[in-house]
């Protein structure tokens, strides 16, 4: 089995073929003026079980065409078979019709990353987890909650609650909470489907103190915006916001750091200033495990 550093992802590669011991080959790359990718495997992959290390965050149109692109032209190039590492996985926020006349748009992306010869993808905490019994090959939902925790363990923080919102993000807010040794909060939350507004509540006493705030994804910061408000209303001392997938898109971060938050911490699915902590040691121990 050898590794293979997609362009999305190079950097992640890395971490995990030092974790692996793995073999890592490095695609040669560059964009054309025109804004299409150029791929080369610089060496022979025939009969070789390839691992690709390939997010798909923004731009993630182009990222899923060299995903593909790089699957296709390993089979066509001899390889024996070939597994996708995807980080972060796009379009899986879409995951049912939520209007009329609307794709299911993780399921089209599936199709497209299994048609180009993907015989299996992992990922780390997808938005729609229960995808997974509808993708057409095998999808493994990683989760990095305990990467999380440790680091903020190695920083020695102490929190007396860690808060999040609906039933997915309880889930989380508890596996970190039991890491950290808090109590944990889920706020509820609603979204209008047309204007994509969200609206949240969160029930709980007051002097909350210091308090983490967790989410799957921080995208443009809406909603974490509104569950930092509620908590510095219940009396919260010091708040700090955690993802797993920092999109951090438009103003996000400048508009949770003035609602009151002390520091944006999210991992390293999606580079950023923000990736404090690494996905690596999850997905490498994944990959030796299914090897």
């Amino acid at each position: 089995m050898k590794l293979v550093a997609g362009p999305a992802s190079t950097y992640l590669a890395e971490k995990i073929a030092d974790k692996t011991g793995l073999e890592i080959i490095k695609l040669e790359h560059k964009i054309f003026p025109d804004g299409e990718s150029y791929l080369r495997f610089p060496e022979e992959i025939e009969g070789e079980d390839l691992v690709v290390i390939q997010g798909t965050h923004p731009p993630q149109d182009r990222h899923l065409i060299q995903a593909y692109l790089i699957a296709e032209t390993a089979l066509d190039l001899g390889a024996g078979s070939v597994t996708l590492v995807s980080p972060y996985l796009a379009y899986a926020r879409q995951d049912k019709r939520f209007r009329p006349g609307e794709p299911i748009s993780i399921l089209s992306v599936l199709k497209l990353l299994n048609s180009a010869g993907y015989g299996k993808i992992y990922t780390v905490n997808i938005h729609s987890p229960w995808i997974a019994e509808k993708s057409p090959m095998p999808l493994i939902d990683l989760h990095a909650e305990k990467a999380l925790a440790d680091y903020l363990k190695e920083l020695k923080r102490e929190y007396s609650h860690v808060v999040s919102v609906g039933k997915k993000g309880e889930k989380m807010a508890g596996m970190v909470a039991d890491e950290l040794g808090a109590d944990y909060l889920a706020a509820k939350s609603s979204r209008d489907r047309v204007t994509g507004k969200v609206s949240v509540e969160l029930e709980a006493s007051r002097g909350l103190g210091k308090v983490l705030i967790v989410d799957d994804i921080i995208s443009t910061g809406g909603t974490m915006v509104k569950v930092i408000k509620a908590v510095r209303k219940l009396g919260a001392e010091e708040v700090d916001v955690a993802c797993i997938h920092g999109l951090m898109a438009g103003n996000a971060v400048e508009k949770i750091i003035s609602a009151g938050a002390r520091e944006i911490i999210s991992s390293d699915t999606i580079p950023s200033d923000y990736s404090k902590y690494s996905v690596a040691g999850v997905i490498a121990e994944a990959l030796m495990r299914g090897k």
